[in-house]
């Protein structure tokens, strides 16, 4: 008599951090952003707006952890599925 166990196997798939980026941080791109809020799939997807790139003149010693919006020169924007 043979005897077969069978494991369920899980399967990570590596899905990208940030689906938008280098977006820039003027009001074509705030448009942008707000035109991907209303039509996002709001029970399903989240989305986050975070800064990238300060602009010049500001110094990144200032902001150890993480720069805000209005100091950034380019915006990513994250989408993320709900848990």
């Amino acid at each position: 008599m043979i005897v077969i166990n069978l494991i369920k196997l899980e399967i990570k798939v590596e899905i990208p951090k940030y689906m938008f980026s280098e977006i820039e941080n003027n009001v074509e791109g705030y448009r942008l952003i707000q035109g991907m809020k209303k039509y996002l799939n709001k029970k399903r997807y989240r989305i986050r707006v975070r800064g990238q790139h300060l602009v010049e003149g500001e110094d990144w010693r200032n902001y150890t952890h993480g720069q805000p919006i209005n100091k950034s020169s380019h915006l990513r924007v994250y989408i993320e599925e709900k848990a």
